[in-house]
């Protein structure tokens, strides 16, 4: 199964439980691999077809597939 990274953002009414969001996409089986508490954000990978039981943990207000950008070396013809 291929994995993909996420970013989850966990709702303004649960910051102050953080760390039970954080528990809660790990038991669905996300790999957590930034906590960004400040921010409220998680960022991670999980099997493909585990995500939407992401959206249904307590606390998690927003899934987003993190999105990878390649810019052209400067020497290159696409400018």
């Amino acid at each position: 199964m291929p994995k993909v990274s996420l970013l989850i953002s966990v709702a303004n009414d649960h910051l102050d439980r953080f760390s039970e969001v954080v528990k809660g996409v790990e038991e669905v089986g996300m790999e957590v691999e930034q906590r960004m508490e400040d921010l409220g954000v998680l960022a991670g990978t999980i099997d493909s077809e585990k995500v939407e039981p992401l959206r249904r943990v307590a606390g998690v207000s927003h899934v987003e597939e993190s999105r990878r950008f390649q810019i052209p070396p400067p020497d290159s013809d696409v400018q």
